[in-house]
């Protein structure tokens, strides 16, 4: 998509008056006109001063002419250049120069130097026109009135020159000669004053660096600059960040400023360091290097302290860590730059990496962090231009930790490669490290600017110990806790002090009670060796630390929260270094860690492929253990209500069981598959399935009275969608017999909620009222988060069916509390369906849309992926718009569930959107097509052998009204004809 299309239709602007247009075109005129005449003045003048003085007004007003929109505002200045083109020609022409005084060389350099930096400004805007074409090339109107201001000042002068030179020809003339040095001392003393006066972007050494301009793309840091802005009015300003992170690019924006090039105008100097290692730096080369920029050419600090004080300065040094971290010299630096700061004339910025600030000065510290996801888009779509996803984007930006200079770099590569999104992120896969590393310097390569900090002789006093607690920061994506590192560094006994020296070198940070890494310094850290100093990746004492609390079985593991992605990333990488020995071991962890998982975080993982290989290939059976890891990824799925993905990990793990003969495990997998079918409406499948598991028991002599009691409340389910309610209520109280006998306090809650179901489908809501209070007091007494929000949703639709509507309301209230303290996704959605749909019922549709949208931003929140709940969730909203009346929009969401229904293979949800879209086509009037709809909810009822009047068992929410009756004339036959 082109980048305008973005803000809407492009606005045209209006025409031009006929009077603006000749002004235009006279300004193109006169520009024309003066600069020829420039260029045959520069060639008719035999001194090189002059010459240089006319091609810069020559080049000036060249660029003017090509580049700079509002000519017209030069008019004035056009009209200052001819002259002065007029009055260099005069002065000069046919002399050498040994006929012109001295006072007049120096003024032609002076005014050299002041048309060179208009001339910076000009080009600047002519660069920044071809680089970014749709930007309106423009100088501000107070610029152009400081440079009018600036030439009179020098045309005063040479009027005054002029002057003179005639005086003297006529007192020759006449013979009255005694009183011409005198006038002409006085001349030179008007001189000298009108020349204190052009100090605009210059200083008295010519020869003296420029400050930069202003970063070409800057995003996301205009408060940083306002604060720096600010408290330089009082102190000076350290910027502190890890390399690449964007300190440079600030304070190049801070000296551009308007009101600090106000203050401050030429004398704004940027002093890099970052070209030089700290063992070469000492106090000379310190001193030499600012020196040089102010063009002060005695390297001596007196001289330097001098020049500083007499006006205001600004003087930013970059990359200060180099002189900090001096070998040599690093005291008298300090103290140098003390002495800079205390002058009253004097402002200094820091950059560096390191928050050990080795000086007194009197500053503000400013902490600068990754560009916020906005800002790093822009800078990213800036670079490069694409029309892909922004959902990509905006991953592939926060894979870098939105750090800057990576950022960078990764559009460059992309747009010098013509790379689609697609091409960049496959790229991006395959190879991070080479993507970031596409020149020399520290603005071409992230290896540059990360080896500026790994060079710190701060660094190399640390040794190896450092290098290996930086590569397993690197390692473990979630950083490491402080409450782990004599954990995971046993051996380190200075632990605690060299991971301040990291944090404090901008090499690590500190977030909470954990220690991280930005991703890009992880990357290199990861991917690239020194190869004078190789350290080999150890991570023993790492797998002895995470393997030892996984074993920990008393331990409720709510540890795996904040470092899941750890130990993820340790098992995964366990796993691909395996042997033969240390397989058992990795596969009793794997499976550990999915318990905790499920438990305490259930998420999708990538451990799915690495135990089983990528789809398509052929698994290799290595141990006994890969079975278990299987059985437990399918209890995750199911946790994540992705009931597709647990029925095939369920059914391999089966196989797997039945490979080695573990006949009860193969059972219990058929048992979770029958229940998976039975969840998403295949009531046949469950039978069947639920018959294989009670005859593989029966072959084999293993079917305990548990098992059997198990079996029949699954079975239990299967008679209660077939519309068997009575025989399912009597499984269900055989088996909570069994198990009231035993005690089994988790399956005992499981049979109550089965038998409460069963009673309130039978009609029997009092006695199902007293079966969901028995499994909220148990739950409440287990501590059963997702059984307690499970009984105050059956009890709200108690309330409710009483019309008790604000106690239903209380009682969801409760629910989602619950859910959403825990962090319970799924749960916290299922509670909203409930409160949307309790909500609908009474006719307030606005806030029942509110409530789902709410239910949606639950899920983005917390990265929900689950194309289960969101097509509950567009169920739901369906629902509320057919009964709000919105036909139209209540059919597109009904048919946007049956699309989704073939991802997540639910039966139940297609039947129901069947059910619905029939009876919104008989509300419509069209028969026919009512007709059609309930014919294929019918079909898929026989094909999955659930009852008709069964359609809503566990999706009580789900229900529709009494009124919309098309479903029943038509199973009873007395829908009307077409």
């Amino acid at each position: 998509m082109p980048w305008f299309t973005w803000w809407g239709k492009a606005k045209t602007s209006p025409k031009s008056s006929t009077s603006e247009t000749q002004s235009h075109e006279n300004a193109l005129v006169a520009l024309s006109n003066v600069i020829v005449a420039l260029g045959t003045a520069k060639d008719l003048v035999p001194i090189d001063i002059a010459k240089g003085v006319l091609s810069t007004l020559s080049s000036i007003l060249t660029a003017v002419k090509n580049t700079v929109q509002n000519k017209d505002d030069f008019a004035e200045i056009i009209g200052r250049c001819r002259k002065m083109g007029s009055f260099i020609e005069r002065t000069t022409c046919g002399k050498s120069e040994g006929d012109i005084g001295p006072t007049l060389v120096r003024a032609l350099g002076e005014l050299k130097s002041f048309l060179d930096g208009i001339e910076r400004i000009v080009k600047e805007k002519e660069q920044r026109k071809l680089h970014f074409r749709f930007i309106s090339a423009s100088v501000d109107r107070e610029s152009i009135a400081k440079f009018k201001e600036q030439l009179d000042s020098f045309l005063q002068m040479w009027d005054i020159e002029l002057a003179v030179d005639a005086d003297m020809t006529l007192r020759k003339v006449d013979g009255k000669i005694d009183s011409v040095d005198t006038k002409i001392d006085k001349v030179g003393m008007g001189i000298e004053q009108i020349l204190q006066g052009t100090v605009l972007m210059k200083l008295d050494e010519p020869d003296r660096e420029p400050p930069p301009g202003p970063p070409p793309m800057f995003f996301g840091r205009d408060d940083l600059v306002r604060d720096a802005v600010e408290s330089l009015g009082l102190k000076h300003v350290v910027l502190v960040g890890p390399g690449g992170i964007g300190k440079s690019t600030i304070a190049k924006a801070i000296l551009n400023e308007d009101s600090i090039i106000a203050k401050f105008q030429g004398r704004r100097f940027f002093v890099r360091f970052d070209d030089i290692d700290a063992s070469q730096i000492t106090f000379d080369t310190f001193i030499r290097r600012i020196a040089d920029v102010l063009g002060v050419k005695s390297a001596r600090l007196g001289a330097i302290k001098t020049r500083l004080a007499a006006s205001d300065v600004l003087i930013v040094l970059d990359n200060a860590e180099t002189f900090q971290d001096a070998v040599s010299g690093a005291g008298s630096i300090a103290e140098a730059i003390d002495d800079f700061g205390a002058l009253p004339s004097v402002r200094i910025v820091l950059t560096t990496r390191n928050t050990r600030v080795s000086t007194n000065l009197r500053r503000a510290i400013i902490d600068v962090p990754a560009l916020d996801p906005g800002a790093a888009r822009e800078t990213f779509t800036q670079i490069y231009r694409t029309d892909g996803s922004p959902a990509v984007i905006d991953k592939l930006l926060k894979d870098l930790d939105f750090h800057a200079l990576s950022i960078n770099l990764l559009a460059h590569v992309a747009t010098e490669n013509r790379w689609t999104l697609y091409q960049l992120m496959s790229a991006w896969e395959k190879q991070q490290t080479r993507l970031l590393e596409v020149g020399d310097g520290k603005l071409r390569s992230l290896s540059v600017t990360i080896g500026l900090s790994l060079a710190s002789s701060s660094i190399k006093q640390l040794g190896n110990d450092a290098r290996h607690v930086m590569q397993v920061v690197a390692f473990l994506p979630q950083g490491i806790n402080e409450n782990n590192l004599e954990g995971l560094f046993p051996t380190i006994p200075n632990i605690r002090f060299i991971i301040d020296a990291l944090c404090r070198l901008s090499l690590m940070y500190r977030r909470a009670d954990a220690y991280g890494m930005l991703s890009p310094i992880c990357i290199h850290i990861s991917n690239t060796q020194d190869a004078r100093d190789t350290l080999p990746l150890d991570l023993t004492h790492v797998r002895n630390h995470y393997y030892a609390q996984l074993d920990d079985e008393d331990d409720e593991g709510a540890w795996i929260t904040t470092e899941d992605a750890n130990v993820e990333r340790l098992i995964a990488h366990d796993f691909s270094q395996a042997t033969a020995e240390d397989v058992k071991s990795i596969y009793q962890a794997c499976q550990r860690f999915l318990i905790l998982l499920t438990q305490h975080k259930p998420r999708p993982t990538s451990l799915r492929t690495v135990i089983l290989g990528e789809p398509g290939r052929t698994f290799h059976l290595v141990d006994k253990g890969a079975s278990s890891c299987v059985y437990r990824l399918g209890w995750l799925a199911a946790a994540l209500s992705d009931y597709r993905e647990t029925i095939n990990l369920f059914s391999t793990a089966k196989r797997l069981f039945a490979h080695y003969r573990n006949h009860n495990m193969t059972a219990r997998c058929l048992e979770q598959v029958a229940k998976q079918y039975s969840a998403s409406g295949n009531v046949s499948a469950a039978e069947q399935t639920l018959q294989e598991a009670l005859n593989l028991r029966r072959e084999h002599h293993i079917l305990s009275p548990d098992d059997e009691a198990r079996i029949n409340l699954h079975l239990g389910d299967a008679m209660m969608y077939k519309g068997r309610p009575q025989e399912a209520l009597t499984l269900f109280t055989s088996a909570r017999e069994y198990f009231d006998s035993t005690g089994d306090v988790s399956n005992i809650a499981w049979a109550a909620a089965c038998q409460g179901e069963a009673e309130w489908y039978s009609g029997k809501y009092a006695a199902a009222r007293q079966h969901f209070e028995t499994r909220l007091a148990l739950a409440t007494r287990t501590n059963d988060n997702t059984g307690r929000v499970w009984s105050l949703r059956w009890l709200a639709i108690a309330e409710a069916r009483d019309g008790h509507y604000m106690e239903a309301r209380e009682l969801l209230e409760e629910a989602f509390t619950l859910a959403s303290t825990k962090n319970d996704v799924d749960n916290t959605c299922r509670v909203l369906w409930y409160q949307a749909a309790l909500t609908s019922d009474r006719g307030d549709f606005d806030r029942a849309r509110d409530i789902l949208t709410r239910a949606f931003g639950e899920m983005a929140t917390h990265g929900w992926q689950s194309a289960d709940t969101t097509a509950m969730t567009n169920d739901c909203s369906a629902r509320n718009e057919l009964f709000a009346g919105d036909f139209e929009k209540a059919k597109e969401l009904f048919l946007g569930v049956l699309d989704s229904c073939d991802e997540i293979s639910d039966f139940e949800l297609r039947t129901r959107s069947s059910r619905a879209l029939g009876e919104i086509a008989l509300l419509e009037g069209d028969i026919a097509g009512a007709r059609q709809w309930f014919t294929k909810a019918k079909s898929l009822c026989d094909e999955t052998g659930t009852h008709p009047d069964f359609l809503y068992i566990t999706n009580e929410h789900a229900q529709l009204k009494e009124e919309h009756n098309g479903w029943k004339l038509f199973l009873e036959g007395r829908l009307p004809s077409a």
